[in-house]
This record gives structure tokens, C-alpha cells and sequence, in this order.
């Protein structure tokens, strides 16, 4: 009788106590075939997870929802079960279990439990994939919706993601729609959609989920990206479209972003509006278009087909979604989303090398290099703004969303060589041709806002095939033609038009054959290819054309032929013509624009300037305190100059229409940096003793979009108190956003000395740790100290521990018990006064790498924990472990010189034999980068630098 009322479900009696208990879940032994249903949870207790499709178990007052199991291809045509519905009073919904995959179609996946009067709705469960068939098309498995919220606080489930589809032809599935939030929310969040599935067409985003039907408050769920396309393709790929955000509260909250579109030319999902009764409230954003899908490179020439086949033309970018709704009585319209940039053209195949022969034969010439395909358009004009306004007067729209740029030409192929033959009385192949360089994509029209994107640059011309040698040798091949730039954009009445691509570089001619003996000259190279033409400007659409886009020059002739056995070189090939400038678009006004232009008095216009300047900045600031938009930022970076410092500039973008500031929030490791707080323009000086071998450091920046905004004395307090509320409250942004920016000088590669192999040290004991601290201290300081393994040895013994306070710091030579890192540091210190630190990396080998590259290319000494079994594996002739453990950290050694053009590392290891005498070989040993990374991940990155001793 207590079991009824208090207890856990059982497999026998799968529903908890009638007061206290979870219900049960299933499990493969106690439900091996059907669907089982989660047991139910008592007064207070949670529902049980269901099993093979089954529903999870609903929570009693208080309590979550249990999960829905995961779909199995025979029962319920393999849909996820569904969560469970969270506690009456308290408690969360259960997830949804994934659908079952399945031969060219995958299963839905369940849909999320919902809360009850407060809680956060299930996560909907994921679709099932579409397993490979020899059949095409098919189409994955739907994501399940999210939960929704609780009735009165809550935010809704996230959608589940579409499942992916494997078949050629199949479409991904569809992401789930996110939960509302609960009927009558006071506070929530509307779940996010789920991502479409990935296949040869994307799979739709999810929508978000909006604010419930009479919620007081809430805020619209962001929508889920659009499934990705193939990254390369024959532009009949395309990229799933982006969700829409979901809709805020029916009184007060914003809408949701939109998705972004999936890669391939997925369209960017539109931002949500706000409620239709909304008192305060911000449009959401619409989602960024997805770019163009990269065109397959053409297949390179054989010797059946000598000549490179064509590249395939770039896919056109998606567009950008709308911007949503916002208030009229306290709101702001949400940004369009930007279009996506057009695809890259494909490469152009390579042409045929023809093979050398040693008798007779006329010998043919190389085979073409193929055509680059055409860069895709840029993305449709970006998203339009939505509409918004205080107090029904004060407008407060957005901005509308940027064009995409078109593609890049791909380059054409390189030409093949022409045969080459030992017999003197046959002549030598002449050299491929190179092919052309693909055309430009066009660039994205105008909007209100931006102008028109500029038109893809050309693509490089491919280079001539070399002659071959004969008793004349061959001509080299002609060079390819660079690809002309795209055409600008088409501008709008307030923006300008796009300037054209720049024309794609020439190719250059083939090498001549050499020539051979006293009577023969090389052949001459062949000719230069013609620069790629620049780009038209697009069309004025009322406020001017773009500027036409800049010509490429003329390739270079090919070198002649080289001289053998006394032979003649032969002459150059001709250089290639220049490309042409493209022409400028329109720059006459249209006669819309113009006449509107040339009513206007000065005295008349004088005042309504003056009022809408006053209510223009009046919005923004309004719009800055309740609705902000946090900045963007991107870096613009300039190639490192001859001693290695590098300028650059930090763009940042206010979206808010206030200016930005600039301060640095963390600083290089290797390098001096100095930034700009007005321009962002920035100038990073390397340690100098980096210089020559290179260098990988980062830092951030922090750009502002407040301090323009903020007002003086008793009004910017003010100011300052709404805004925080409106952060607080989620209807606005910070101020602040953050960019990591890497930099990278390369030099030769080469950090460290091997030299400091003379210091390495042999260990008798079970000691590498003691023994690679002896080696270290006669590194660092030069040789002055250099202890043997009996002084250390004696040391160890008689000095107290600091990882093992009460102890020593080693017991015995004889025992397996060796030295720790923390008390060689200490050790180093006290009788050698040497500083040095250990750190760990966890799991970032660059960060490692980096700083072991910096403190050896500073003169520091570097020591490395280590899996021995995995060094000494990797090193030729050297002894390895009779039972290796690959996965123990049980070895130390002294890191003298990193060579990353060799991927090499030097190793000064006390215990390294020769497997042919038992010699040492651990002086300098070197190990293959990759195995020294294996070992060294053993220990976290374990790394120890010991800085020089000052005289």
C-alpha cells in the first residue's frame, strides 16, 4: 500500500507514487520490442523517458517531463516519441526523441513536452537521416517542434534539426519550429528553430517560436539556419532557406532574427514583428542570404582526352531576409539581412602532360588547360527594413541589408607539355595552351541603404605548356586569357551603382623545348595571354553608375628554350596585350529624382531639413536607449612589412548610427600592439627575435557603439538607467561587442639551436624528469652549471617537497618513484637561481606550439612531459617499449629547436637507446612533429621554460 502512494515506477508498474515517485523509464532489456511509454511521476517527481519511439512519461505538480525515445524504423514508421509535459505548477518539458533513419527517407523526430505554469518548454527531437540508395532524390527526416513555455513564465523548446539526406538529388529535412512562449507569459523567450538538414538541397530552417496568443511580455525565437548545399557543385545545388523569427509578445517584446541562409544561395529567413497590440518593441533582424556554391573544378585532361575540361560556374548568392515589424508607439524596425556573396567559378582542368619516348613517333603537342568557370551573381538585394516608430510619429525604421558581392572567375588550366622525345630525327610537342580565366559574377543591386555591390574579379589565365625536346623542339604553349570582372551592381535612386570587377591576370607563355648540341637553337616561348578586361559599373538607377572595373595587364611571354650540349637559348615569347577598362555606369540623375530636385527653394527647404535632422536624431537616440544594436566588426590586415610589423585596421560598424570606439581587452603574447580608439587602425610589432623564423599571435579588441550616444550631466543618467532596464529586460543590446584578431608573420621555420644537443644528459635510474632538469640547467646557463646525475640525485633526496609537502622530493634511485615537474622548478630555483614556470594547455596544441616556439626562438630553455612510447616509436633504429602504453604521460625531455618546413622537433632525451648497441641517441633526437604533438597531448601540454641565467 506505500508503494502506491510513495515510490519509483517499475518495469512491472511503470508509474511513480500517487505523492512522491518518478515514473520509469524504459530500457533496452525491459522493452525489447513496440514502443513503451514513459511512466508517469507523482505529486512531485518526474516523468519517465520513453523507449523505441514511445512518448516520455508527463511530470505530476512539480517535476519534469520525461523524454521521448528515440524512433526505431519498425514501430510508428520510425518517429520520435514525444516529451513529456512538465509539472503542472513547476517543471520543464521533456526533449523529443530523433527519428529513425531510413532508406532515402529519414523519420520525423518527436515533438518537445510543454511546461506548465512555469517552466521552459522540451527541445524538439532531430530528424533521421535519408540513408544512401542507388535511387536519387529523397528527403530527411523533420525536426520536431519545440515545446511550449510555461503559461506564465517560460521560455519555449528549441526546435529539432531537419535530418540529412545522402541520396544524389535529396532534399534535407526541415528543422522543427520553435515552442511559444506560454499563453499568458509574463517573461520568456521563444524557442529556436532548428537548422534544416544538409543535402544536395538544403533542408529549411525552422521557424522561431513567437510570444504567446495574450503574453504580456516575450521575445520572438531566433529562426534556424538553412541546410548547407555541397560546397562545390554544378550550380544546380542549393542551400536550404533560413527560418523566420518568431513574433513577440502580444504587448511588449521584440521579434526574432531571421536564419541565415544555407550554403549554396539559401535565402535568409525574415525577421519576426512584434505583437499585434505592442506597446514597446523591436523588429527582429532579417537573416544573412547564403553564399554562392562553389563550382566543380574541371576534370583534368588524360590521355584519351589530353585537353582539361571547363570549371563549372559559381552559384549565385541567396538574399537577405526582411527586417521585422516593430512598434509604432515605442519600437524600432528590424536590418535587413545582407545578400549572399556569388560563388567562385570552378578551376579549369589541367592539360595533358605528354609522356617522353625514346624512338620514332611524331610527338603531340600538350593537351589545353580548360576553361575557369564564371563566378556566381551576387546575392538579390538585401532584405528591406522594417517599419517602426515612436509614438506613431518619430520614425524608427531599420536599415536595409547589403547586396552581395558576385564571384570570382575561376582560373583557367594550366597547359600540358608537349612530348619530348631521345630521337634525333623527330621533332619535340609543342606546349598546351593555357585556358582562359572564368568572367566575374555580378555584383548585388542597391538598396535605399547600401550601394550596389561591386562585380567578381576576373580569373587568372592559365599558364602555357612547356615544349618538348626533339630534333626541333617544340614551341611553347600560349598563355590564357585572363576573365574579364563582373558588372557592378545596379544602383538606386539614393545609391550608387556597383563598381565592375577587376579583370582576372594573364596567363604566361609556355617555356620553350631546349635545344641540343651546336646546330640547334631552343624554341621560342610561347606568348603572354591578354589581361582580363575590367567590369562595367552597373547602371545608375537614379543617384549614379559605378565605376568601371580596373584591367589586368598583359601576361608575360614564355622563356625560350633552354640550351644543352652547346645548343642556342631561344628567345623569349611576346608579352600579352593589357585588358581594357570597363566602361562607368550611367552617372546621369533619373528624371524621377531630378525634377523633385529642382523645385525646391533654398528658403523653402531650409526648415524641413532642420525638423527632420531634429526628429531623425531624436529616433536614434531613442532607439540607442530601448532597442540597441550591438556593432560588428571585421579586420582589414596588410602583409607584414621587412621587419615584421604588420598595420591593420579593425572596421567597426555602429548599427545603431552613432560612431564606435576602439580599446584593446587583451594584448599579444609575442608583440607590441598599439590601437587607434577613433579609427581602429592598429600596428603590431613582434618581439624581434621572431622575426626570422615567424610568428602566430592574437588579440582583442573591444569596439563600442555607445560612447557617441551617451548624454551629458543629469540626462545621461537617466539615459543610463533606461538603458540598462531596456538590456536588462532583453529589449536591448550592450554597447559592446568583441573581435579576436590573429596575426601571422611566416619566416623559415626555425626556432631554437640544435647546438644545445652538447648539453644533453643520460640517466642510469628511473629519473628522465631529474636528468631533464640537469640538461636544462646546463642550457640555460650556457654550461657554467653542469650538474651530474649523482649531484642531482643528491639534491632530490635531501630537499623537501613542494607537490608533496611532508616529503622529500625524491626517495630513492632505486625505486620507480621519479621526481615531479613542480619540485624540479623548485629545485632549478634553489641552488641554481633559475626562474621558470610550467603551464598546460589543455586541449590547444597552437597555443602550445606557439608558446614553445616563442621561448625558443627568445634563448629560453623548454622542457616537455611526454608518452615515451609514443617518441620513441616514431624514431628510427631507437628501442621501444615491450608492452607501450600510448596513453601515459611517463617521460620528460628537454625541447632544443622546432623546425616547421621540415616538421621536425629536437629532442634532448637522457634515455633513448640504439635498438643495434644500446648506445645513447637521445642527443638532438629527432621526432616527427606529429608524433611529438601525440606524445606531448598526453600530458595536456605540459610545457616548462626556464629563462637564461643573466651573468
Amino acid at each position: 500500500m506505500f508503494t502506491v502512494f510513495f515510490g519509483n515506477g517499475t518495469a512491472e508498474h511503470p508509474n511513480g507514487g500517487i505523492i512522491l515517485g518518478n515514473g520509469y523509464s524504459w530500457t533496452a532489456q525491459t522493452c525489447p520490442t513496440g514502443a513503451c511509454q514513459g511512466g508517469r511521476g507523482g505529486i512531485v517527481g518526474n516523468g519517465g523517458d520513453g523507449f523505441n519511439g514511445g512518448n516520455g512519461g508527463a511530470a505530476g505538480w512539480f517535476g519534469n517531463g520525461g523524454f521521448g525515445g528515440n524512433g526505431v524504423a519498425e514501430v510508428n514508421g520510425g518517429r520520435g516519441g514525444a516529451g513529456g509535459a512538465g509539472g503542472m505548477l513547476s517543471g520543464n518539458g521533456g526533449g523529443g526523441g530523433g527519428g529513425a533513419d531510413g532508406v532515402s527517407a529519414g523519420a520525423a523526430g518527436g515533438r518537445g513536452g510543454s511546461a506548465g505554469l512555469s517552466g521552459n518548454g522540451g527541445a524538439g527531437g532531430v530528424g533521421g537521416v535519408a540513408q544512401d540508395s542507388d535511387d536519387p532524390g529523397g528527403t530527411g527526416g523533420a525536426g520536431g517542434a519545440g515545446g511550449a513555455g510555461g503559461l506564465l513564465s517560460g521560455n519555449g523548446g528549441a526546435g529539432g534539426a531537419g535530418g540529412n539526406a545522402i541520396p544524389m538529388d535529396a532534399t534535407g529535412g526541415v528543422g522543427g519550429r520553435g515552442g511559444d512562449t506560454g499563453l499568458f507569459s509574463l517573461s520568456g523567450i521563444g524557442g529556436v528553430g532548428g537548422n534544416g538538414g544538409k543535402a544536395t538541397n538544403g533542408g529549411k530552417g525552422g521557424n522561431g517560436g513567437g510570444g504567446g496568443l495574450f503574453s504580456l511580455y516575450a521575445q520572438g525565437g531566433t529562426g534556424g539556419a538553412g541546410g548547407a548545399s555541397p560546397y562545390k557543385g554544378f550550380g544546380t545545388d542549393h542551400g536550404g532557406d533560413g527560418g523566420n523569427g518568431g513574433t513577440g509578445g502580444l504587448w511588449s517584446g521584440n521579434g526574432g532574427a531571421g536564419g541565415a541562409g544555407g550554403n549554396g544561395g539559401g535565402d535568409g529567413g525574415n525577421g519576426g514583428g512584434v505583437g499585434m497590440l505592442s506597446l514597446a518593441g523591436s523588429g527582429g533582424s532579417g537573416g544573412a542570404g547564403g553564399q554562392g556554391q562553389v563550382g566543380n573544378p574541371g576534370v583534368n585532361g588524360a590521355q584519351a582526352s589530353p585537353n582539361g575540361g571547363a570549371g563549372a560556374p559559381g552559384g549565385a548568392g541567396g538574399s537577405g531576409g526582411n527586417g521585422g515589424a516593430g512598434s509604432l508607439i515605442f519600437g524600432r524596425g528590424g536590418d535587413g539581412g545582407s545578400g549572399g556573396a556569388g560563388g567562385v567559378g570552378g578551376g579549369g582542368g589541367k592539360g595533358f602532360n605528354r609522356p617522353t619516348v625514346d624512338i620514332g613517333g611524331i610527338q603531340l603537342p600538350g593537351g589545353d588547360g580548360g576553361i575557369g568557370g564564371d563566378g556566381g551573381a551576387g546575392g538579390a538585394r538585401g532584405g528591406t527594413a522594417g517599419k517602426g516608430a515612436f509614438l506613431f510619429v518619430i520614425a524608427a525604421n531599420g536599415v536595409g541589408g547589403a547586396s552581395g558581392p558576385g564571384g570570382q572567375g575561376g582560373a583557367g588550366g594550366v597547359g600540358g607539355s608537349g612530348g619530348s622525345t631521345q630521337d634525333y630525327l623527330t621533332p619535340g610537342g609543342t606546349g598546351g595552351t593555357g585556358g582562359a580565366g572564368g568572367k566575374g559574377g555580378r555584383g548585388g543591386g542597391a538598396t535605399a541603404t547600401y550601394t550596389a555591390s561591386a562585380g567578381g574579379e576576373g580569373g587568372a589565365g592559365g599558364a602555357g605548356g612547356p615544349g618538348g625536346w626533339g630534333s626541333t623542339p617544340g614551341q611553347g604553349g600560349a598563355a590564357g586569357a585572363g576573365g574579364s570582372g563582373g558588372a557592378g551592381g545596379v544602383g538606386s535612386a539614393t545609391q550608387l551603382g556597383g563598381a565592375g570587377g577587376a579583370g582576372g591576370d594573364a596567363g604566361v607563355g609556355g617555356a620553350g623545348g631546349p635545344g641540343s648540341g651546336v646546330a640547334q637553337t631552343g624554341a621560342t616561348g610561347g606568348p603572354g595571354g591578354t589581361g582580363g578586361d575590367g567590369g562595367p559599373g552597373g547602371a545608375s538607377g537614379g543617384a549614379g553608375g559605378g565605376q568601371g572595373g580596373a584591367p589586368a595587364g598583359g601576361g608575360a611571354g614564355g622563356p625560350g628554350g633552354a640550351s644543352f650540349f652547346g645548343a642556342t637559348v631561344g628567345q623569349n615569347g611576346p608579352n600579352g596585350q593589357p585588358g581594357q577598362p570597363g566602361d562607368p555606369g550611367d552617372a546621369t540623375l533619373s528624371t524621377l529624382a531630378a525634377p523633385s530636385v529642382a523645385r525646391q527653394s533654398a528658403s523653402a527647404a531650409a526648415t524641413p531639413v532642420s525638423i527632420e535632422s531634429f526628429f531623425t536624431d531624436l529616433s536614434r537616440l531613442l532607439a540607442y536607449i530601448f532597442f540597441n544594436r550591438a556593432p560588428g566588426a571585421q579586420d582589414s590586415q596588410n602583409y607584414p612589412d621587412s621587419e615584421g610589423t604588420i598595420t591593420g585596421t579593425v572596421i567597426g560598424f555602429p548599427n545603431n548610427g552613432f560612431g564606435v570606439s576602439y580599446t584593446i581587452a587583451s594584448y599579444p603574447r609575442y608583440g607590441e600592439l598599439v590601437v587607434d580608439p577613433v579609427t581602429g587602425a592598429y600596428t603590431y610589432t613582434p618581439n624581434a627575435a621572431l622575426v626570422k623564423p615567424g610568428y602566430t599571435d592574437k588579440f582583442t579588441v573591444i569596439v563600442d557603439n555607445g560612447a557617441g550616444a551617451q548624454l551629458p550631466g543629469v540626462l545621461g543618467l537617466v539615459q543610463g538607467a533606461l538603458h540598462g532596464f531596456a538590456i536588462r529586460a532583453g529589449l536591448s543590446a550592450g554597447d559592446t561587442s568583441e573581435i579576436t584578431v590573429s596575426i601571422t608573420g611566416y619566416g623559415d621555420g626555425k626556432f631554437g639551436d640544435k647546438a644545445n644537443s652538447q648539453y644533453a644528459t643520460t640517466q642510469s635510474y628511473l629519473n628522465c624528469t631529474l636528468m631533464a632538469t640537469a640538461a636544462a640547467i646546463a642550457q640555460a646557463t650556457g654550461g657554467a652549471a653542469r650538474p651530474s646525475e649523482d649531484r642531482m640525485i643528491e639534491l632530490a633526496k635531501t630537499t623537501n617537497s613542494v607537490s608533496t609537502p611532508g616529503a622529500k622530493m625524491y626517495l630513492s634511485e632505486n625505486t620507480a618513484e621519479g621526481v615531479s615537474v613542480e619540485d624540479a622548478v623548485a629545485l632549478m630555483q634553489k641552488y641554481y637561481g633559475l626562474t621558470a614556470a610550467t603551464s598546460h594547455y589543455e586541449l590547444d596544441p597552437q597555443a602550445a606550439m606557439a608558446d614553445l616556439q616563442a621561448a625558443l626562438a627568445n634563448g629560453k630553455t623548454t622542457m616537455a612531459t611526454v608518452s615515451i612510447a609514443l617518441i620513441w616509436t616514431a624514431v628510427p633504429g631507437a628501442v621501444t617499449m615491450a608492452n607501450p602504453s600510448y596513453t601515459t604521460l611517463d617521460h620528460e625531455v628537454v625541447v632544443i629547436a622546432v623546425d616547421l618546413t621540415e616538421g621536425v622537433v629536437y629532442l634532448n632525451d637522457s634515455s633513448a637507446t640504439s635498438v643495434v648497441d644500446r648506445s645513447h641517441i637521445g642527443a638532438g633526437m629527432k621526432v616527427p612533429l606529429g608524433a611529438f604533438l601525440a606524445g606531448w597531448n598526453t600530458s595536456k601540454y605540459e610545457l616548462t621554460v626556464v629563462d637564461p641565467k643573466v651573468p
